[in-house]
């Protein structure tokens, strides 16, 4: 019997030169993660023990006092909703506070768990005093999201939660995509006083798409753990495999002992000689990025495109990316004047190909 692959599926392969989106698979596991993830699939386990010994040598590993493994961070999200309203043991005691410019599409996992979203706010208001005045009998927690472009005036994560702590409110910070730095693992709780972080597993930690990360004060952690599986209670969906626990344990130890430096040179290389390569393009304009799309310091380039003189827009050309064989994912957020690329999750042969097909398409 044959292997079952994309080719066998009839299924193109993609060349992700774009980031680490859900709808093209994540990230890249490493092979010794691949490795945990086939021991943990070996073997029956009591599920609740080893969630509690893998999540307690990911909290040591991230300098937590707790960690819990989640199905992504959406599911984090939930979870902790869900111990939050919990713990507070009152119906009514159920908004979470959310800066208007932190109302990214995944606060419905807010509402999905019971919670009611408080929008903190509007476009070019926003002030202390208007968090101070925005928490009443209702007020069950905020939830900040960092990394995004922020205006002037714009709340940082340890004002927010010292304001929290002065009306007893617990802070989640959705930190899915903010990983570089290794440091945020630790920094938005241990450092910044907040209640909770919550990280996407197949992200910048490159486990197992299916799996995410609450870490931070016990006392969430432990009752969103009783939230969901193998317990029978209504988030009992939100299940993480034997084979996940495994994987997402090992990718978390190989990211924090990784040589981060090492590897930003080595990208930081790649995305120079791109620049080198697509400036001989009429009509390119490449430019070399410190941070990714998410405001992470993860180097990538932007290429501004003259249509009058490529003969094309940074849109189309993005489909003919597209329809390459294999085809190649970039960054254009349906735009017609910019693409960007990123290097993090190609291999080196990947790099060869992608700079090629870039070039060939200029020639038309």
């Amino acid at each position: 019997m044959e292997n079952i692959t994309l080719t066998s599926l009839g299924i193109p392969r993609v060349l992700n030169a774009a980031t680490t989106y859900t709808r093209i698979g994540g990230s890249r596991m490493a092979p010794e993660v691949l490795a945990a993830m086939v021991q943990g699939a070996s073997d029956f386990v009591e599920l609740e023990e080893l969630h509690n010994v893998a999540g307690k040598r990911i909290a040591q590993l991230t300098k937590n006092e707790a960690a819990y493994i989640t199905p992504g961070c959406a599911g984090a999200i939930v979870l902790s909703v869900l111990a939050i309203l919990d713990l507070n043991k009152s119906a009514t005691k159920n908004e979470f506070i959310i800066d208007h410019t932190h109302m990214v599409d995944y606060v419905q996992s807010i509402e999905f768990a019971g919670g009611v979203i408080k929008v903190l706010g509007s476009e070019g208001s926003r002030s202390e005093a208007e968090l101070i005045n925005a928490f009443n009998e209702k007020t069950a927690g905020i939830f900040f999201v960092p990394g995004l472009n922020r205006p002037p005036g714009a709340l940082s994560i340890e004002r927010t939660v010292e304001i929290a702590k002065q009306h007893n409110v617990p802070v989640i910070v959705d930190a899915a995509a903010q990983i570089p730095p290794v440091s945020n693992l630790w920094h938005f709780t241990r450092d910044a006083g907040a209640d909770v972080v919550l990280f996407s597993g197949g992200k910048g930690l490159r486990g197992p798409q299916t799996t995410g990360l609450i870490l931070g004060k016990a006392e969430i952690i432990n009752t969103a753990a009783k939230f969901a599986a193998p317990n029978t209670t209504k988030a009992r969906s939100l299940k993480v495999g034997k084979e996940e626990i495994f994987a997402i344990l090992k990718a978390v130890e190989m990211y924090v002992n990784a040589d981060h430096e090492e590897q930003a040179r080595i990208w930081n290389a790649i995305c120079d000689q791109w620049v080198i390569d697509f400036a001989q393009i009429k009509g390119f304009k490449p430019v070399k990025m410190e941070l990714n799309e998410a405001g992470q310091p993860l180097p990538r380039i932007k290429i501004e495109i003259d249509q009058k003189v490529f003969g094309m827009s940074a849109r189309e050309l993005a489909l003919k990316l597209w329809e390459s064989e294999p085809r190649i994912a970039v960054d254009h957020r349906n735009d017609d004047q910019e693409i960007f690329l990123t290097p993090e999750l190609l291999t080196s042969a990947e790099i060869v190909l992608v700079t090629a097909r870039v070039i060939e398409l200029a020639g038309n």
